[in-house]
């Protein structure tokens, strides 16, 4: 109610379009199944708990409420240009494992990372992986992994940033993208 969105129940992962049709009526989709214990520190795809406890608290937040709707309206337009895939990885680096600056401190709001307890401290803390910020080309052509903590994670400093550098019309974008090689999950340079 407190940023006009609503819940939608939905057996699993859905298609594309169907998706991105749902966030562009800001309609969350919610799946309606629960991982094993031995899922708990990881999980290949949605369940009861990702969702709620990861997606739908930020949807309290404005900026990444509208930042949600203007995603799925931007992959209606992606998946009428078979663009999708690069999509997918801005919504993989962002709305699933997004990590944000906040007071000179890392945290993280991707909701694959706060639905996992071993990736939440593994993504702000472990010198490991690599932590850039969030460019959006880099980001669509760095290929990722379902199956293992992240390699690279895109690093924001607002909400309102993140808005403001994805809601330019990224026909441009992926005409560009497509003709760059895609990069391995843990590439340090472009």
């Amino acid at each position: 109610k407190a940023t006009r969105w609503e819940i939608v129940a939905v057996p699993g992962l859905i298609p594309e379009v169907p998706f991105f049709t749902l966030l562009s009526q800001r309609k969350f989709p919610v799946t309606d199944w629960i991982r094993t214990p031995q899922e708990f520190d990881y999980i290949v795809e949605p369940d009861v708990f990702h969702d709620p406890f990861g997606h739908v608290p930020l949807l309290f937040n404005p900026s990444y409420a509208d930042y949600i709707q203007a995603y799925g309206q931007g992959g209606l337009k992606a998946a009428s240009l078979g663009a999708c895939e690069n999509l997918s990885r801005l919504y993989w680096y962002t709305i699933e494992f997004g990590l944000i600056r906040q007071h000179n401190r890392l945290r993280a709001y991707g909701a694959g990372i706060l639905s996992s307890g071993g990736e939440l401290q593994y993504s702000v803390q472990s010198p490991e992986p690599q932590r850039i910020l969030l460019d959006a080309e880099r980001c669509m052509r760095t290929r990722y992994k379902i199956d293992s903590y992240q390699q690279t994670y895109f690093v924001i400093d607002s909400f309102e940033q993140l808005m403001r550098m994805t809601a330019p019309d990224f026909a441009p974008l992926y005409e560009r993208v497509h003709h760059l090689p895609d990069l391995a999950p843990d590439a340090r340079e472009v």
